[in-house]
């Protein structure tokens, strides 16, 4: 399999980076309002959700119709905790975006039986008609969602105990102000594979090595992203800083 350069749009600052992916999700909402969507957190959507609010703001998106998941959180922490990716989606993206509480249905990372809480999620994106819409970060080690490298990919939502590398890189992201759970909840890679579109959002320096390997186009469980090559329906945006570096990576071993 040669390496899809040709499927990633480089973009050349934050601002096209973010417009680029809200015209994507946009598009999908105009054709599909009812759509599946999962979100993802962290620093690389910021843009993306600040687009789709602004957006909303001025009537040119409607989001109240569609169902919205999330990908991923920490094991253990309630949505008020400052750590909670469902915090955080709920305060840069769903609520001020106006979507109804009843068609948000995020991961509880401090349920009660977290196994059964994995299967209820499951049944909640099948009972949504499967996802429309997987957007994707990616992180250092490439891992989607917390699926770290050697993952099962042929898993659905489960618990994954969180490697050193993720650890680290999110106790940098708070300045070292909380302690970071060894443990998460996240949808499997058969999860995201099964989604009908797939959007990959990368930017950021330390993602070079990460993608670089899904650009030598070759499957590899030591690297999750990998696990997107075959999708039919894959889109990537890209910083436009890495391309070069990623370029030159491109024969780089792990």
């Amino acid at each position: 399999m040669p390496p899809p350069s040709s499927n990633i749009l480089w973009c050349r600052d934050g601002s096209e980076f973010a417009r680029a992916a809200a015209d994507h999700v946009a598009a999908l909402l105009a054709r599909k309002p009812q759509a599946a969507i999962a979100l993802p957190t962290g620093q690389t959507p910021l843009g993306l959700y600040a687009e789709l609010v602004a957006r909303a703001a001025a009537q040119r998106l409607a989001a109240a119709q569609a169902r919205f998941f999330n990908l991923d959180d920490y094991l253990g922490l309630s949505v008020e905790h400052p750590l909670s990716y469902a915090r955080f989606l709920r305060e840069h993206f769903l609520t001020p975006a106006g979507v109804p509480e009843e068609h948000i249905r995020l991961l509880r990372g401090d349920a009660i039986g977290i196994e059964t809480e994995c299967r209820d999620y499951e049944a909640a994106i099948a009972a949504a008609g499967g996802l429309d819409l997987a957007i994707l970060g990616l992180g250092t080690n490439g891992h989607i969602g917390f699926n770290e490298p050697d993952s099962d990919w042929s898993a659905q939502t489960h618990v994954v105990c969180l490697s050193p590398e993720t650890r680290a890189t999110h106790v940098a992201q708070t300045q070292g102000k909380f302690a970071i759970p060894q443990y998460g909840i996240t949808v499997g890679i058969a999860t995201i594979i099964a989604a009908r579109e797939i959007l990959l959002l990368v930017a950021g320096s330390t993602k070079e090595r990460a993608l670089a390997a899904f650009r030598r186009g070759i499957p590899d469980p030591q690297w999750p992203v990998t696990a997107l090559l075959t999708h039919r329906n894959l889109t990537v945006l890209a910083a436009a800083e890495l391309q070069s570096a990623a370029a030159e990576g491109v024969m780089a071993p792990r």
